[in-house]
């Protein structure tokens, strides 16, 4: 099986720059943002609290989507060939509490970001998506209500056996699936795999507006899911446990039971220090250098950036983060940041990412 190659933008290594540079995070966005940089010949060192690099796309992703021995081959090779380090089992500390996200339970070790900025001489931050959306309705906080991640994510991190992990208990169980996108749908299907004894699966909206598709709602209705479109939920049903659905559909109350119920309605983005490090000024494009923070030397990409995206997306953002942040470096060690056009603004990401017309990097004075 081929390995995810991360260095396809060069071959043999390349003589080592002297440069260091770390990055927060190890799913997709970090990865690429790795291969390209550690293509330059930059010492590169990759920081993620999971037990192994790859993120979502390895303990959130089903293997009949991506296989881990792909992942895991992809960023062995960067270790081996390339050099790249891998510190996991490691957080970079942080905006909200441990334990409030998937995945900490497996941090060994917290360090500072200041510690980071002192050792690297320019940092990455790419730690995507760890907390799940919410509904917002009475009874969601009943024992037997889970989003989405954290009905997945055990699933895959079961099989590096870390203490207290294990995959739902599910069989002889009726489950209630909220959303329609494909971490929904890998839901249902883990449901199902798990031995439960019935999956509804229910959407706010039509068959043909799910994000998933119609051909995967077929597949489903294969497997024995329920489908329910135009349903809105309205309250979670239970007292010391939940034990159905109250929603609304084609104007009528209706009620579903449930043994368990996941609401897998998507993730948001967790990066630390959004508000020291200026994110949202990153966003709108008011920066003076493609994807920098409020702190020289610190970039920003993926999830991080944008929120949740798909992973062609997230490598696209962590390649050209990269490739700006090489940029800055080489003005630097030349002395010749000033020469940065600094009234021209960079465009909004979120105009230039999701395709079409993208523009090439800031342009330099004198280049």
């Amino acid at each position: 099986m081929e390995p995810m190659n991360f260095n396809f933008l060069c071959g043999d290594p390349p003589p080592p720059s002297g440069i260091s540079v770390g990055i927060i995070g190890a799913g997709p966005s970090g990865l690429a943002a790795a291969g390209y940089l550690s293509c330059l010949g930059h010492a590169v060192e990759v920081y993620d609290k999971m037990p192994r690099p790859g993120g979502l796309m390895l303990f959130g992703i089903p293997g009949h989507r991506i296989p881990r021995q792909r992942i895991e081959a992809g960023t062995l090779r960067l270790a081996r060939r390339y050099g790249v380090i891998f510190h996991t089992h490691t957080k970079i500390c942080c905006s909200a509490p441990l334990f409030e996200e998937e995945g900490d339970h497996f941090c060994n070790e917290v360090k500072g970001l200041g510690d980071m900025i002192k050792k690297h001489e320019a940092i990455m931050i790419a730690t995507g998506s760890w907390r799940s959306r919410r509904l917002g309705i009475p009874g969601e906080d009943l024992p037997g209500v889970l989003a989405g991640l954290q009905f997945l994510f055990p699933i895959r991190a079961a099989h590096y056996c870390a203490p207290g992990v294990k995959a739902p208990d599910v069989a002889g169980r009726r489950v209630i699936v909220i959303g329609a996108g494909h971490s929904a749908v890998d839901v249902a299907h883990g449901a199902v795999a798990l031995g439960a004894a019935s999956v509804d699966m229910l959407y706010r909206r039509t068959r043909a507006e799910a994000p998933c598709g119609a051909l995967e709602i077929d597949r489903l209705e294969a497997a024995g899911v329920i489908w329910h479109e135009g349903c809105l939920p309205q309250a979670v049903l239970g007292e010391r446990a939940v034990s159905g659905l109250a929603y609304r559909q084609g104007g009528q109350e209706k009620t579903l039971p449930a043994d368990l119920l996941v609401a897998a309605i998507g993730e948001v983005a967790t990066p630390p220090f959004a508000k020291e490090l200026g994110l949202e000024s990153v966003r709108k494009g008011e920066v003076r250098w493609l994807n920098m923070t409020a702190i020289d030397n610190v970039f920003v990409a993926g999830d991080a950036l944008t929120g949740p995206s798909k992973i062609g997306k997230a490598i696209y953002s962590g390649l050209r983060a990269a490739r700006s942040l090489a940029q800055w470096l080489d003005l630097k060690a030349q002395n010749r940041q000033t020469e940065f056009a600094g009234d021209e603004l960079i465009s909004r990401e979120a105009d230039r990412f999701p395709g079409g017309e993208f523009r090439d990097a800031p342009r330099v004075r004198g280049r």
